[in-house]
């Protein structure tokens, strides 16, 4: 089944890798990878596979006008996609596994996609939660059939470490650092805003202490305002939000490398962690603005084309939240899909 669909930094950086989870070794000659052009349902290329696989091994294809790609088994002109158009793999004529949608002309790979462990399940139609994000450009993983993280791993989310406390929080001008740096508890607020004491002074001296702080790449329903109506969620999310943050021991706040400290209205924006640990290390905090999602208490939102310059073990930000709304998306829990039970229709 594919393992991997690699992408780099140029439109001509492109392979896709196939790994043998059995225990024989398999015949490559009755494969055949195929692409679709565009919307169409009949494949125009066809890149016909040669040899023997080992049992816990992978075969990688690369695009012929690739420069960059080192390991690689198969280099074919035909192999015709930049994780738009459908790809999917043959076995004695049969399709045995797909990447995309046949007959949709829809993004399946933005970045580096790594298949994980948990989900080696050969599929006809394409499940984006099977599947984790890397950053285009990283080959790490080009012949290991393996993901290096669990999904246990990767459903924690983003992992502080002590780079992040050594950084600034604000770095030139209004731009931030990336830093974490620790703060009190203010004023709470709804689900993605809360305002935060003991700010550090590079935002005192710009004049912005005491302003909210809004989470980076989430969205909660609305609460009642004087001219914003309650939605579905709102109030659920605000409980569960001001708990957290009620009971934690710790709490952290961190801005977005090179990306603007403050967002539309003029708030603060960025990450928000916590821990329940008395004396936590970088690693023991965790993600409010992932775990919110993660409960289904917001889909992402917003554009990631900052946030996925933020990476943690190896993953951007934005991808482990990227993660965590596909696995709302699977389930369809709470903003997902679920009627909230409090809510007054």
């Amino acid at each position: 089944m594919f393992s991997e669909f690699y992408l780099g930094d140029s439109v001509s950086e492109r392979a896709v890798e196939v790994s043998n989870y059995g225990d024989a070794s398999v015949d490559l000659s009755q494969y055949k990878i195929i692409i679709f052009h565009g919307n169409d349902l009949e494949h125009e290329y066809e890149i016909p596979l040669s040899g023997s696989l080992n049992p816990s091994s992978a075969f990688v294809v690369k695009y012929s006008e690739s420069q960059e790609v080192s390991h690689f088994d198969l280099s074919s002109p035909n192999f015709i996609t930049n994780g738009t158009w459908p790809v999917a793999l043959l076995h004695q004529g049969n399709i045995v596994d797909v990447l995309g949608i046949i007959g949709n002309q829809l993004t399946f790979a933005d970045g580096t996609i790594v298949r994980k462990n948990e989900y080696r399940v050969a599929r006809f139609s394409y499940q984006p939660y099977d599947w984790i994000t890397y950053p285009r450009a990283d080959q790490s993983h080009l012949g290991d059939p393996d993901c290096p993280l669990s999904e246990a791993e990767i459903l924690q989310g983003p992992k502080l470490t002590q780079e992040d406390f050594n950084r600034p929080y604000v770095g030139e001008g209004f731009f931030g650092g990336g830093g974490a740096v620790e703060v009190s508890l203010g004023r709470l607020g709804d689900g993605d805003t809360t305002t935060f004491d003991d700010l550090p002074y590079s935002l005192i001296e710009k004049g912005l202490d005491g302003d909210s702080f809004r989470y980076q790449n989430i969205d909660t329903p609305e609460t009642q305002h004087t001219d914003i109506d309650a939605e579905p969620w709102g109030y659920p999310a605000k409980r569960w939000n001001n708990n957290i943050l009620r009971n934690a021991k710790h709490i952290v706040i961190q801005s977005v490398l090179n990306s603007n400290i403050t967002e539309t209205y003029g708030r603060l924006i960025g990450y928000v962690w916590y821990s329940n640990v008395q004396n936590p290390q970088p690693g023991d905090y965790i993600n409010l603005n992932h775990q919110t999602i993660l409960e289904g208490y917001s889909k992402i939102e917003f554009s990631g084309s900052k946030t996925t310059k933020m990476l943690s073990r190896g993953i951007s930000y934005y991808d482990y939240f990227v993660d965590a709304n596909n696995r709302g998306l699977k389930e369809g829990y709470k903003v997902f899909g679920e009627i909230d039970p409090d809510f007054a229709y």
